[in-house]
């Protein structure tokens, strides 16, 4: 059998799911996403581009409504093609201005001073100066990957400043670091302070990093009295960002058993095979509510599914 051409604008989960709403009887979107075997979070997503594009909306009784496709397709195929038109002249602007930036890149070259090394080497006396100026200067998150608490009171002092900014703090610390008695006080300062805190196995961590917003990376090397690396080139730093995503991806969250009494009670429904709406009437909340409160503890433990949730909570001891 023929499969059917993708929509205009459309992913193929997206018309996947505005073809079955239109076919089928008024339901809700989690009796959609049950009938197309879906995980409520994904048709959430879904739903959320359909929505966008004016194909579909939710009414007060929860009900998915469609429009006769004549006008809701159409009128996203006007918006299209109005857009289409628009980066066509976007594109051909881009074209006629070809000459003058190559004009304007040989100026900069001719004029251009003396170039920031790419790397610096810094000696230990001088690693807490240089990352209090980092931290003071920088823009952007924050990230660290280190191997226990700093005691520089300069850098403590500049870490809280930048979190009482509003910039984004992180920080993966391994497993060994909760034996450190002068740890407790230390990850509770900072976890106060805003930070987001979590822990890997010793083993897991084979190097010891700052990164600063787009200012540059602070590379620790090995040995106790090494010194340290400061790296600028953003490719360098778009590298270790994405170690450290990965890093932040397999790390747990540091100090999991403070869940509140309600997410708990909320996950051992959850454990049990209680549905939203079961859990909603238990708990005496609003199933929105309920269902976003799941969201953000799936966001909380790293999980994508409600199953790895499970695995999550039930690893931390939150549930048995």
């Amino acid at each position: 059998m023929n499969a059917q051409p993708q929509t205009v604008g459309l992913s193929a989960e997206a018309e996947q799911l505005y073809r079955h709403v239109l076919r089928s009887a008024p339901a809700t979107l989690p009796q959609h996403a049950e009938a197309l075997g879906w995980q409520l979070r994904h048709a959430e997503r879904v739903m959320g581009d359909l929505e966008r594009l004016r194909l579909a909306r939710r009414v007060p009784d929860d009900l998915v409504k469609v429009d006769d496709p004549r006008a809701g397709v159409g009128r996203l195929l006007d918006t299209e093609e109005a857009d289409l038109d628009e980066r066509r002249r976007q594109l051909l602007s881009l074209r006629e201005s070809l000459e003058s930036f190559e004009s304007d890149y040989r100026r900069g070259l001719q004029l251009s001073g003396p170039r920031v090394p790419p790397w610096e080497q810094v000696a230990p006396s001088e690693a807490a100066s240089v990352v209090e100026h980092l931290s003071r200067t920088s823009r952007g998150s924050i990230l660290q990957v280190t191997t226990g608490p700093a005691h520089d009171e300069g850098v403590r002092r500049r870490w809280e400043e930048a979190a009482g900014s509003g910039r984004e703090l992180r920080a993966i610390f391994p497993l060994s670091v909760l034996t450190d008695p002068q740890w407790h006080s230390f990850a509770q300062q900072r976890a106060r302070a805003g930070e987001q805190q979590r822990y890997l196995a010793d083993d897991a961590i084979g190097v010891e990093f700052g990164i600063f917003g787009r200012s540059g990376v602070m590379l620790k090397e090995a040995g106790e009295d090494a010194d340290h690396l400061l790296l600028r080139p953003p490719a360098i730093i778009d590298a270790f960002s994405t170690l450290f995503d990965e890093l932040w991806r397999r790390a747990e969250p540091l100090l999991a058993r403070d869940a509140s009494a309600q997410d708990v009670k909320l996950l051992e429904l959850l454990s049990l095979g209680f549905k939203d709406e079961a859990i909603a009437r238990q708990m005496g909340l609003g199933l929105r509510t309920v269902r976003r409160r799941i969201a953000a503890l799936m966001e909380e433990h790293g999980s994508d599914t409600r199953f790895q949730l499970g695995l999550a909570v039930s690893r931390r001891g939150l549930v048995d």
